[in-house]
C-alpha cells in the first residue's frame, strides 16, 4: 500500500537524532562542562589564596573597633569610684607603648569594675590580640594581630611623650599591624584609628 504524502511527512518528522548529531551535541556539552569546571577551580584557588588576608583585615578592623569603643568610655565613673585611673599606658618598649589598660564603670554602673570589659588590658603576642580582664590571665581575643602601638594626646591635641596613669590623656591613636599572610599579597598590613576619651569625668 502506498503511503500518502501526509503520512510520509509525519514519518519523516518522527525520526530521532543521528549518531553524528549526538556526537556533536555531547562534544559541545563536554566543552561547556570543562570550561565551567576550570572556572570554578580558578575561583576556589583564588579564594583560598586571599582568605588569610581577608581574615587578617576583618580581625584587625574588629580589634580597632573594640579598643576605640572602650577608649571612648574610659573613665566613666557615675558612682565616684575613688582613684579610678581611666587609662594606664603601661611601660614603653623601645620608646613605643604596646599595651593599654582601660577602666570604666559603664556596663552596669554599680560602683565597681567587675563587669565585662570594665577593666581590660590589651596586648599582642604570638600573632594574636590578647585581653586581660582585671588583673587576671591574658587570653587570646582575636587572631591576626602582630603588634599594637598606642600614641597619647592631651586636651589640646598635643602629643604626650611620656604618658602615665595620671597624665591628662584625652585622645589615643591606635595602630594595629597584622602578620604577613600566606598567599597573594602576603605583606603585613597596618590599620590606624583614634578615639577621644569622652566618658571620663573631668
Amino acid at each position: 500500500m502506498k503511503k500518502s504524502p501526509v503520512n510520509k511527512r509525519l514519518h519523516t518528522d518522527m525520526r530521532g537524532f543521528s549518531l553524528i548529531e549526538l556526537t556533536v551535541a555531547m562534544a559541545i556539552l563536554m566543552l561547556i562542562l570543562g570550561t565551567l569546571s576550570m572556572l570554578i577551580g580558578s575561583v576556589n584557588n583564588s579564594y583560598a589564596q586571599h582568605r588569610p588576608r581577608i581574615k587578617a583585615i576583618n580581625d584587625a578592623n574588629a580589634a580597632l573597633d573594640t579598643i576605640t569603643r572602650l577608649l571612648r568610655m574610659a573613665g566613666n565613673n557615675p558612682n565616684n569610684i575613688a582613684n579610678l585611673q581611666a587609662i594606664d599606658p603601661g611601660a614603653a618598649v623601645g620608646g613605643v607603648y604596646r599595651t593599654i589598660r582601660i577602666r570604666a564603670d559603664w556596663r552596669v554602673t554599680d560602683g565597681a569594675l567587675d563587669d565585662e570589659f570594665e577593666d581590660v588590658t590589651f596586648s599582642a603576642a604570638n600573632g594574636k590580640l590578647m585581653l586581660t580582664a582585671g588583673g587576671g590571665t591574658a587570653t587570646a581575643f582575636l587572631d591576626s594581630v602582630q603588634s599594637l602601638r598606642f600614641t597619647y594626646y592631651d586636651g589640646a591635641n598635643a602629643l604626650i611623650g611620656t604618658p602615665t596613669t595620671g597624665s591628662n590623656i584625652r585622645r589615643v591613636e591606635v595602630e594595629i599591624t597584622t602578620p604577613a599572610t600566606a598567599g597573594i599579597n602576603n605583606s603585613a598590613m597596618t590599620f590606624t584609628a583614634s578615639a577621644w576619651v569622652r566618658g571620663r569625668s573631668f
